[in-house]
């Protein structure tokens, strides 16, 4: 436990106008391919969807920079700094209660993943111990969260194929709407699980130029037009799937025990970290209604609490990158 009583004694002094004036003037740090900066601490304050990304990436970054001791102290002089130092090894020591003498943060981040982190205790006796973790923003508890998992190949889930059904039925007048060509079956079926798959980058370009939260937006009447259709043809597919397609709740009862049965979360809100970790009984699926209305499944599991399996599109409406959001 020694390196979590050293990061908690952070330097806690009056600060000068000199040293105010460095602060604000301290050199950004490179860590995990990001450069961070000393107001990249506000990521961990709310902020609009857009840079939902992009926040998420830095909060995961500072917290790796604080455990694996990247940050210049000059930054631990910053109060929000500091106190997000003692937050996390505070975190920390309720996380791993045995002696350790070091503690080390991998990040596991990206597509595939199912969890951010890696935290590695190496103890007195030089065994070494890894626990899974999982960061979630704004949220103190894990039903707090807008999902916990998303599915990459929904499909695989169901009783029938909605990105087939997708193709077939609606891409088509989506097409139509705007004078492209359609993609073949066999590139959309290998590509359309991204964020920018090839075959559809004619049909996402526009979608976005009549989107007007999109930094691309034009405003242009045909590229809104596309855009609204987008939209409404999206909804009008999930709906009518999921009245026709049953969920295989088995097959992804297993997925979800599997994807979760180690995973630690480290769920951030109000300046301080809370954890949490679901038992295997959250994960089995006993009991599925449908409602097509608002694009999910609604699922009972074994331990008696509510599970939500949304179907939708993460990267535009029609567009790209079908996936479940399960909360």
């Amino acid at each position: 436990m020694a390196q979590a009583q050293q990061a908690l004694a952070a330097p806690k002094r009056r600060i000068s106008p000199q040293l105010i004036k460095r602060l604000f003037n301290a050199p950004a740090f490179l860590y995990n391919k990001e450069n961070l900066l000393v107001h990249s601490i506000e990521a961990f304050t709310l902020a609009g969807k857009a840079l939902n990304d992009k926040n998420n990436k830095t909060r995961e970054n500072i917290i790796g920079a604080i455990i694996n001791q990247k940050v210049p102290k000059l930054y631990y002089c910053f109060g929000s700094w500091r106190l997000m130092k003692e937050a996390v090894f505070t975190y920390i020591a309720r996380l791993y209660e045995e002696p350790y003498i070091t503690v080390k943060c991998i990040h596991k981040a990206g597509r595939g993943k199912t969890h951010d982190f890696h935290f590695v205790f190496t103890k007195p006796d030089g065994i070494q111990e890894t626990l899974v973790i999982e960061l979630k923003f704004n949220a103190a508890t894990i039903s707090d969260a807008p999902q916990f998992v998303s599915p990459m190949k929904p499909s695989q889930y169901l009783s029938a194929s909605y990105e087939e059904y997708y193709y077939a039925t609606y891409l088509p007048r989506l097409a139509a709407e705007a004078g492209l060509p359609l993609p073949s079956l066999a590139d959309y079926l290998k590509q359309i699980h991204a964020n920018k798959p090839p075959c559809m980058k004619a049909y996402q370009d526009l979608y976005y130029q009549g989107c007007a939260g999109s930094s691309k937006y034009t405003g242009q009447p045909t590229a809104v037009n596309f855009y609204e259709l987008a939209k409404q043809l999206s909804n009008e597919s999930i709906s009518t799937f999921i009245e026709k397609t049953d969920l295989q709740q088995e097959l992804l009862s297993a997925y979800l025990r599997e994807s979760q049965k180690e995973k630690r979360y480290m769920l951030y809100k109000t300046n301080a970290f809370h954890l949490q970790h679901h038992c295997v009984e959250d994960y089995t699926i006993e009991s599925v209604t449908k409602n097509a209305k608002k694009f999910r499944y609604e699922c009972s599991t074994k331990s008696g609490k509510k599970m939500s399996i949304l179907l939708r599109w993460k990267n535009g409406n029609g567009i790209a990158f079908p996936a479940f959001q399960i909360s």
